[in-house]
């Protein structure tokens, strides 16, 4: 027998004695939480494991899954996921919501090492229940979802994308206190490099210095020729307190900070800014510095011929880093506004340190544990947007930021299997990395009715556009994802991903997706046609994941109160188009802190006088006014009648007719909704005759709207 036949012999009975012990249905403990639940309660049963493992999240490596039996005689396979614990001893969770009641038994399935065991076998009794259960496509209407109970359900909402927790002024418990308050039911929610990070590698976040040039006391030099300009100018945005960069003139300003880390500023140019324009650098002892690779954004156009560009810092400076100098050419064909400065420094408030790329960050896991469980608190279901299209972007932005490619596991230059964005779409390990990933979110958080719907990207078609990725490649990728998550999810929540406008041809043809996701940034008047736009190409119901009145934010272009207008007029006009979400807004936080969401509660309280009766169907109907400049909006449901009426006039009407077609010759009671109070202030009665319902003598402000709700008298 030759030496390499021995070392086989060897190597085999080796693997014998670490793996064959484990490999019994008697290693395999499995503790369930209970023995009875009620239909849509979840059972969570613990599993402990005496089986060896390098990566506990890689389904290649071990594969835990639940295998349970229904009363009916389905077989639902419900992946595990790993708690905590070592190849010694390790704790497995099943997380499963019965969704039929009866008597269900289940065992637990372990692959490891190309060897299967399985437990013995538990049973659970389930029990009926009044709980709804999860959301799915409502057959016959886009205008609501159904529960598994037959309920319709119209989402109410807004975006909370992410939390701000660093200062812990914008955490999900304050939103959902909110949300509570306004009736809200529905929201999205991001998973990013800075919020619900799962896989991103390092993220830290440092104290931060602002220097808003109110004076120049925070620095610790400049050069004489620099000037604050305060008031008002014809920059644009933040017109007060910037540093004007004289042209033709070498300018310089230092910072003496303790351990800076990162900077970026802000500044606005007329004409031509370049690299040579200006250098950056650092020093400990502000005697020798060292040159720091930073980078110009992109820009967007203010006003007048103004542009606006950051300068980020896109390495970490050296510990010990205690000076910061930046240093304008003399050679300017421009006069730049400096407007202000972002220095990061000293030790860290918050790190990242997830293990990387296939291996998940328990922190993250927990928060969304915990959001879950306000959600059911609160009755407000999410879609969770996996990814964002920054994570595809090489540079700055606009913004910036949203250069997430640098820092992306994915990437080869991190360890990943890309080497560009396209590769992520279309590289085997990248899908397959992708997949666990899936099937971890499954395992985690699937049993959860709150968890409304999977989203696979925000924007896609910005990342398509930007980094250049072909459609196809998006189009399979969808497919094939949106395929595998309807095969391991037993749950089969509902599966989409958005876009802002652009076409991503064959996308919303894919089966899985199972309703079209749009963004509509701009005024709000064309908003059902928007909509209509996708239910009439498509044939399954639209969501307009995002508006405002324009996506650069409160106090850029458009005066602030239009933000709240049109929030207020995107609801209305939503909730009189086909789409079972009325438009979520964006701009959250500073909708909170203007006390806006009230709005929100307003159309809540509509939308339920729309949805109460389950057996009628929400319809169009078709209704017409006697003046000009007056939107008119109608729809039905059952015998009940709803209008929504807009003055878009600069001049009150106070003898307005509307006129409702196809109505049973009926008494009706007619009561007026004022929109923005959520009250009814006025009730009469009406009767319909030879078909027609007639009210008359409608008063409505100038630029103001109104609701009408008719209710056929018993």
């Amino acid at each position: 027998m030759n030496q390499r036949n021995l070392k086989t012999i060897w190597l085999s009975l080796t693997l014998l004695v670490l793996y064959g012990y484990g490999l019994y249905a008697s290693d395999i403990s499995v503790t369930p939480g209970s023995f009875l639940i009620r239909q849509f309660e979840t059972l969570t049963v613990k599993i402990q494991l005496n089986y060896p493992f390098d990566n506990p999240y890689d389904p290649d490596d071990i594969r835990v899954d639940a295998i349970i039996k229904t009363p009916d005689g389905r077989e639902l396979i419900l992946p595990c996921f790993y708690e905590s614990g070592s190849p010694e001893k390790s704790l497995w969770l099943a997380r499963f919501t019965a969704m039929t009641p009866g008597r269900h038994s289940y065992h637990i399935r372990v692959v490891s090492h190309q060897q299967t065991t399985t437990s013995k076998t538990s049973q659970v009794e389930v029990k009926e229940s009044n709980r709804d259960g999860f959301l799915r496509i409502n057959p016959r209407s886009k205008y609501s979802f159904l529960f598994d109970s037959g309920k319709r359900f119209r989402g109410v909402g807004l975006n909370l994308c992410w939390e701000n927790t660093p200062d812990q002024t914008y955490t999900f418990e304050r939103y959902y206190k909110a949300l509570e308050e306004n009736n809200v039911n529905f929201i999205r929610i991001w998973m990013c490099p800075w919020n619900l990070p799962l896989e991103w590698t390092r993220v830290v976040r440092y104290q931060t210095f602002n220097d808003d040039f109110e004076n120049w006391d925070n620095t610790f030099y400049h050069s004489p020729g620099l000037k604050l300009v305060t008031g008002k100018t014809n920059v644009t945005e933040d017109d007060t307190n910037r540093v004007l960069i004289p042209p033709d003139s070498s300018e310089t300003i230092i910072y003496n900070i303790k351990d800076i880390k990162k900077f970026k500023f802000k500044q606005f140019f007329s004409g031509e800014f370049t690299d040579n324009d200006i250098k950056c650098s650092y020093s400990p002892d502000n005697i020798s510095y060292k040159p720091i690779l930073a980078e110009l954004s992109q820009t967007w156009t203010t006003q007048e011929g103004w542009q606006r560009m950051f300068v980020g810092c896109i390495q970490e400076l050296p510990d010990g880093t205690n000076f910061l100098k930046i240093e304008f050419s003399g050679n300017l064909n421009c006069s730049p506004h400096l407007a202000s400065i972002a220095i990061e420094h000293g030790d860290p408030d918050d790190i990242l340190d997830a293990p990387g790329l296939g291996r998940y960050y328990q922190k993250t896991a927990e928060r969304f544990d915990e959001i879950l469980r306000l959600s059911e608190e609160k009755g407000v279901y999410i879609m969770l947007a996996h990814d964002y299209h920054g994570t595809f972007k090489p540079k700055l932005d606009r913004w910036g930021s949203n250069d997430e490619w640098r820092r992306n596991p994915y990437n080869v230059v991190n360890g990943g299997p890309c080497q560009g964005p396209t590769d992520y779409f279309t590289h085997p390990e990248a899908i397959r990395y992708y997949k666990n990933r899936l099937r971890y979110m499954v395992a985690r958080w699937g049993f959860s009715p709150y968890l409304a719907c999977w989203e696979f990207w925000n924007e896609i078609d910005n990342a398509m556009d930007w980094q250049n990725i072909p459609p196809a490649a998006i189009v399979n990728w969808h497919r094939e994802m949106a395929d595998y998550l309807k095969q391991i999810d037993p749950y089969q929540h509902l599966v989409t991903t958005s876009v802002v406008n652009r076409e991503v041809p064959g996308l919303w043809d894919i089966k899985n997706l199972e309703f079209t996701q749009h963004h509509n940034y701009g005024p709000t008047d064309d908003m059902k046609n928007s909509i209509l736009n996708y239910t009439e190409r498509f044939h399954k119901p639209d969501v307009v994941g995002e508006f405002a009145v324009s996506w650069k934010g409160p106090g850029k272009d458009q005066p602030d109160e239009l933000y709240e207008t049109q929030m207020h007029l995107g609801l209305w006009r939503g909730m009189f188009s086909p789409c079972p979400i009325l438009p979520l807004t964006w701009w959250w936080e500073w909708h909170l802190d203007n006390n806006h969401y009230f709005h929100l509660k307003n159309a809540a309280q509509f939308v339920a006088l729309m949805t109460k009766n389950d057996q009628n169907l929400i319809e169009e109907l078709i209704v017409t006014v006697t003046r000009k400049n007056i939107e008119t909006l109608g729809l039905k449901s059952g015998d009940n009648f709803f209008v929504w009426l807009f003055n878009t006039a600069e001049k009150e009407v106070k003898n307005l007719t509307l006129t409702i077609n196809d109505a049973p010759d009926k008494t009706y009671i007619v009561k007026y909704y004022d929109t923005w109070t959520g009250d009814f202030n006025q009730e009469n009665q009406i009767q319909a005759r030879n078909g027609q319902l007639f009210l008359k003598d409608i008063p409505l402000n100038a630029g103001r709207d109104l609701a009408v709700y008719l209710i056929p008298e018993k």
